[in-house]
């Protein structure tokens, strides 16, 4: 079957299908094609168009699975805004398998709530730095991804991303990502919606 990832940003562009692949491959499902990743920008502005970006996702006829960070000032509560998002799909076109999930509070948590890889990826991560206790309080991982390592070494979207979301521990961010928990429960309720009649 396909599957039509709609992401945020320019890193996202290769990471998130790298953290889709990396999670069917721990369910074993090695059926699933994927399109290339649409970039849509950021909640606000996906949600004052999203009638137009889900139309143009339909064309492909595929079940769409939609990743974004949930940083802004209006992202308040993801089940409210997630519910929003099913119920204009449905209206839209009932025929498209469609889930959206939301990262809190933006992809790179993901590497805050899975210490060991992402040391292992950064190893001039001082030694002695605790990780934060709660990664999804935090509102720029990005920022302490860079402020963690020496100082000219920031982390790149473009360049860490993808090689990240390949790498990460799915048994450690069951454990400690609620992020995670929903991103994988979409996945799968995906796969299990079937291809696009």
């Amino acid at each position: 079957m396909k599957l039509l990832p709609i992401v945020e940003g320019e890193g996202d562009l290769a990471a998130v299908p790298a953290l889709v692949r990396h999670v069917l491959a721990a369910h074993e499902r090695f059926d699933v094609e994927l399109l290339p990743a649409q970039r849509r920008g950021e909640w606000p502005k996906v949600k004052r168009q999203f009638d137009r970006y889900f139309q143009a996702a339909a064309l492909e006829r595929a079940p769409v699975l939609w990743i974004l960070d949930f940083d802004c000032d209006e992202c308040v509560s993801v089940n409210d805004e997630r519910s929003w998002a099913a119920e204009r799909a449905r209206v839209l076109d009932p025929g498209i398998p469609f889930d959206i999930c939301f990262m809190v509070k933006e992809f790179e948590t993901l590497f805050l709530a899975d210490e060991h890889t992402t040391r292992a990826a950064f190893p001039d991560i001082p030694a002695d730095l605790p990780f934060p206790m709660d990664p999804e309080a935090i509102r720029d991982a990005k920022g302490w991804l860079s402020w963690a390592r020496p100082k000219g070494a920031a982390y790149k979207p473009t360049m860490h991303q993808a090689k990240l979301a390949s790498q990460v521990d799915i048994k450690a961010l069951r454990e400690r990502s609620p992020s995670f928990i929903r991103f994988e429960q979409s996945l799968l309720g995906l796969l299990k919606s079937g291809a696009v009649q």
